[in-house]
């Protein structure tokens, strides 16, 4: 026989459900105030499941707990139930059959003697992380909170290491200081399973789990009375089950709402998107004083001035900082490891590291996540969620220098391994979990990389040994563009984020054998 996560006490505690008050202590069921007679086993059931506080009761913890020393059949349980069931009338399904599983108790509101029971008050069930300070996200904080006025599900979607967390935390904070209802914080980043993900959210909520096997409806249902704000943080790799569950839980709950931050949205109907973009980055031969408004040259210089240097002092140290900003993309947690190597390497050795930037920037905090400890960890957890379709289309975008278009990528792409209608799926599924750009001159999709992460994915394209056979194809198609009619010229309108021309695969093909000395250019 299982047992219950926390002992029983059927002796007290009092639990309102819609128009229904039950009360353990004596033993009375009310509804609108009026006392309702139930049969002993049937109110035996229903305060087993109110003690249970929404966690799913198997047939044997029931048996064991209505019929102690006694032999019955699960007839039993069956008759009760619709006995009770009868009672409650239209709101019969507060009582659900967990086919297989057992019963649960659609909990809707707690009084504080059974919140106590269950593990004290909601706001200080759970406490937020720590955040650091964040640099350059006051906009993006301020669209984010006007969205949750008229939005309940936000799903925060960026690159890896691009600051999603830390963005979601400062308006978890700022949530909490406006507002009277608490907000929950659940990191998935450590849970593997369904069932973990779902024991997760119960704990963050300050809920007794469920155990295996409990559907995202009784979650859901356990989590019906929550009010406040819910942040569902490091969802792209259980992605289909948070899903599910937050699909279940905002039809169960009409009072909470919820923020995911993932490498790709939930694609539920009720969820609202905001892209989080990289911190800015200065153009190059930016004067002095404007260098340092750009927030990405603040992350770098707070970071850096962080470990008593002196960093920015003049001109050509700022040149330097916006420059390793620019080949960083703006990319936070890049632009933190970089800094982090100035103490040892100096702004001028920082910079010339980045031409071995998966090796160089490691060294993140020590209380980090392990996929923050390096820039490599970062593109490796994102790298195991591709499947292998998608690994090699990633692969082969990096080739390119700059701007492509969907033909471009067609020949260096397709072959008997990679067909035209599963490219055009993995391409939209590049998109969807950040790692592939997309930006639009007129009705034509212009692709395009992050630097780190087209390094990476060279380094993916060495380790499949494919560099000679698609640097090939891309220098044949590059040589074949200047001859072409001016729709494959790609002239994006000034201030675009990418800058493309028809010798750009050159400037791929000459990276890639800096890198590879072994590849010949013809």
């Amino acid at each position: 026989m299982a047992a219950f996560d926390r002992p029983l006490n059927l002796t007290t505690g009092v639990m309102e459900l819609g128009r229904f008050r039950v009360d353990l202590g004596t033993r009375e069921l009310r509804r609108d105030g009026v006392a309702i007679p139930v049969g002993s086993r049937a109110f035996d059931i229903l305060a087993v499941l109110v003690s249970a506080g929404g966690r799913l009761v198997t047939k044997n913890e029931l048996m064991s707990v209505v019929w102690p020393q006694t032999i019955v059949e699960e007839n039993n349980i069956h008759v009760h139930l619709s006995a009770l069931r009868k009672i409650l009338g239209p709101d019969r399904n507060l009582v659900l059959t967990v086919p297989g599983r057992g019963y649960q108790l659609c909990v809707q509101k707690t009084d504080v003697a059974l919140t106590s029971w269950m593990g004290g008050s909601m706001r200080d069930a759970n406490q937020l992380p720590s955040n650091i300070a964040l640099v350059g996200r006051e906009t993006a904080v301020q669209r984010i909170l006007a969205m949750l006025e008229s939005s309940r599900l936000i799903t925060l979607v960026g690159a890896g290491g691009i600051g999603k967390t830390r963005l979601s935390l400062e308006v978890a904070r700022r949530t909490e200081e406006d507002s009277v209802e608490p907000a929950y914080f659940v990191d998935l980043s450590g849970v593997t399973t369904r069932e973990g993900m779902l024991d997760a959210i119960m704990k963050g909520c300050g809920r007794p789990t469920g155990g295996a096997g409990v559907p995202e409806k009784g979650v859901a249902c356990a989590l019906s009375d929550l009010r406040g704000l819910l942040f569902i943080d490091n969802a792209e790799h259980l992605i289909a089950h948070v899903a599910e569950i937050v699909d279940a839980l905002l039809a169960a709950n009409n009072h909470v709402r919820v923020v995911v931050t993932s490498r790709e949205r939930l694609r539920i109907s009720p969820e609202h998107t905001f892209k989080v973009d990289p911190l800015e980055t200065p153009p190059a031969y930016t004067s002095q004083v404007d260098i340092r408004g750009h927030s990405a040259v603040r992350l770098f210089l707070q970071r850096a001035n962080a470990m008593q240097l002196t960093v920015g002092a003049d001109g050509q140290q700022l040149q330097l900082v916006g420059e390793i900003c620019r080949r960083l993309d703006g990319i936070p947690l890049a632009i933190e490891l970089a800094a982090a190597r100035v103490a040892a390497l100096g702004l001028d050795g920082a910079r010339h590291c980045l031409d071995d930037r998966m090796a160089f920037l490691t060294g993140g905090y020590r209380t980090a996540r392990p996929r923050h400890q390096s820039l490599r960890a970062t593109f490796d957890w994102s790298h195991a969620l591709l499947d292998h379709t998608e690994r090699t289309l990633f692969r082969r975008t990096a080739v390119f220098d700059g701007l492509f278009t969907l033909e471009a990528l067609g020949v260096v792409a397709y072959d008997a391994t990679l067909s035209l209608s599963s490219a055009i799926a993995g391409i939209d599924a590049l998109v969807a979990k950040s790692l592939l750009n997309v930006q639009f001159e007129g009705p034509r999709a212009l692709y395009w990389l992050y630097e780190s992460t087209r390094a990476y994915a060279l380094q993916k394209l060495r380790d499949e040994g494919e560099v000679e056979t698609i640097t090939m194809r891309h220098e044949h198609h590059a040589v074949r563009l200047p001859r072409r009619a001016g729709a494959d010229q790609l002239n994006p309108e000034p201030g675009s984020v990418r800058r493309s021309s028809p010798t750009a695969g050159h400037h791929a093909l000459n990276w890639s054998a800096a890198q590879y000395g072994d590849i010949a250019l013809r």
